[in-house]
């Protein structure tokens, strides 16, 4: 009884952090939604995805601010390249690093971000 009292700050907040991370998904696959983005991928708490006229990059965090994400508009890109499963971006003003779990959803995204580059 006594390890329960002692354990359940720990458990709430857990179920805390849970909570936020999910109202956290729900924003930020509203945003995309309303961007008319596609191909979103999720990994390392940053979501990338491919919308109209730039790629949109937003970091999943206790708190988001839309403010802060990262906007790569398609004719600012001088430069890109695929390493394994990871995708390099080279602006001007930029130079941004795009992981990914597996190598195939990495080949995805680069395949339909060189459709739009060009």
């Amino acid at each position: 009884m006594i390890i329960l009292v002692f354990l359940s700050p720990f458990f709430i907040a857990l179920a805390w952090v849970l909570y936020v991370d999910s109202s956290n998904i729900t924003m930020i696959e509203e945003f995309y939604k309303k961007n008319s983005c596609q191909n979103i991928y999720n990994y390392k708490s940053r979501y990338k995805a491919i919308c109209d006229e730039k790629v949109v990059i937003i970091k999943n965090q206790f708190s988001i601010d839309f403010s802060e994400n990262v906007y790569i508009k398609y004719s600012d890109i001088k430069d890109m390249k695929k390493e394994n499963s990871k995708i390099l971006i080279k602006t001007d003003s930029l130079d941004e690093s795009l992981y990914f779990k597996e190598s195939i959803d990495s080949e995805v995204f680069y395949k339909e971000l060189e459709k739009r580059v060009k």
